[in-house]
């Protein structure tokens, strides 16, 4: 045993309030432990529940959610047709571009086809898109030969 030979407070409660060890172990010794609980039996109910569909459909929040994500799937199929038929307008408009400009304009036509690429090396879409881009250049840098292509689209229909 250890004497000291000055005074250390640990804290404001003296010791002989503080409960001893005994008394620690024996509040706690009612508590089962998972490490000695293996001789414990679970009861014959333990999951026998049953969930049936009904049971499920028949909350009001699984309901809503439910309904949400119908709702959700629909707008998305709606939302991917129109981006679909979007693509497919686009694409006609180019395709009826490069046949005018084949046609019309094909001095011009030849030296965007020289400044872009050779189309034989591309696919369709890489050359849709590049007439698309150039479409947009032509809208920019000169609208009123844009405007021209565009009427003479329209006489061709």
């Amino acid at each position: 045993m250890y004497t000291y030979k000055h005074r250390h407070r640990v804290g404001t409660t003296p010791l002989s309030m503080l409960p001893s060890q005994s008394q620690l172990f024996d509040a706690v010794n009612h508590m089962p432990s998972l490490l000695t609980s293996y001789d414990e039996t679970l009861p014959e109910e333990a999951f026998q529940d049953q969930v049936s569909l009904a049971d499920v459909t028949s909350d009001p929040v699984m309901q809503a959610s439910f309904a949400a994500a119908a709702v959700a799937i629909i707008i998305l199929f709606v939302l991917k047709s129109v981006v679909t038929k979007m693509d497919e307008a686009v694409e006609k408009v180019a395709i009826d571009f490069d046949r005018v400009m084949k046609l019309k304009y094909p001095k011009k036509w030849e030296k965007f086809m020289v400044e872009e690429g050779d189309e034989t090396v591309m696919d369709e879409g890489d050359r849709i898109q590049m007439i698309v881009e150039q479409m947009e250049k032509y809208r920019e840098e000169e609208p009123e030969f844009m405007e021209r292509v565009m009427r003479d689209i329209d006489r061709m229909q």
